[in-house]
């Protein structure tokens, strides 16, 4: 029996980079298991850095590292051993490690904000991540800078209920909810730019 052809597709790299960051936010908010979110946001983590240097952008993990006063390599050593642990098994297939909630959660916002900012655009879902960890993560609204107050408060309010939930299962089907709420707003679409330009080889790297 000739079976009919299967699904294929033609992709750039920010087309991966963007299904992956998508499948990632969901599975987030769904509750799923921290792993396949972790290297999924990893990846997009790496693909992104690399893009943002062909485009001269700064990353968030290149402007952390900066302030820091060590390199990325550095800083984000920890990340990629945990994700290196996950796809490989020839050093010591039985090691274990140890992945918590709030690594995934750094490593997802890691890849949704430099997403947004090597490509000037986040699809729905990336954009709900984002104002939900605001949203989750800040504590205090006036201990942030003055200048971005306003629109914290924009994101807090965006997800009711979620400061007063009773833990981090709850907010996630908050953010689920706002999530599919919006995806049906088609206003709330953004430009991606997909385009790479040749690499600037005149930048100094981290």
């Amino acid at each position: 029996m000739k079976r009919p052809p299967g699904q294929k597709l033609t992709l750039s790299k920010i087309d991966a980079a963007e299904a992956q960051l998508r499948a990632a936010v969901r599975m987030f908010f769904e509750g799923r298991h921290l792993v396949p979110i972790y290297t999924l946001a990893n990846a997009v983590r790496e693909v992104v850095a690399r893009i943002g240097e062909h485009r001269d952008v700064e990353t968030v993990q290149e402007e952390v590292a900066k302030g820091r006063g060590i390199t990325v390599a550095e800083m984000i050593r920890p990340l990629t051993k945990t994700a290196n642990f996950f796809k490989h098994a020839d050093r010591d297939a039985t090691a274990r490690t140890d992945l918590a909630e709030n690594d995934v959660e750094v490593m997802l916002f890691l890849a949704c904000h430099d997403f947004g900012r090597v490509t000037d655009g986040m699809p729905i879902e990336v954009q709900v991540f984002e104002a939900w960890a605001y949203a989750a993560t800040i504590k205090r609204v006036p201990d942030a800078p003055l200048r971005n107050q306003q629109l914290i408060r924009r994101m807090i309010a965006t997800f009711p209920g979620l400061r007063g939930a009773s833990d981090r299962a709850e907010q996630k089907k908050i953010g689920l909810k706002i999530m599919e709420q919006a995806l049906l707003d088609r206003s709330l679409e953004m430009t991606i730019r997909r385009e790479v330009p040749a690499k600037n080889t005149k930048r100094t790297q981290a």
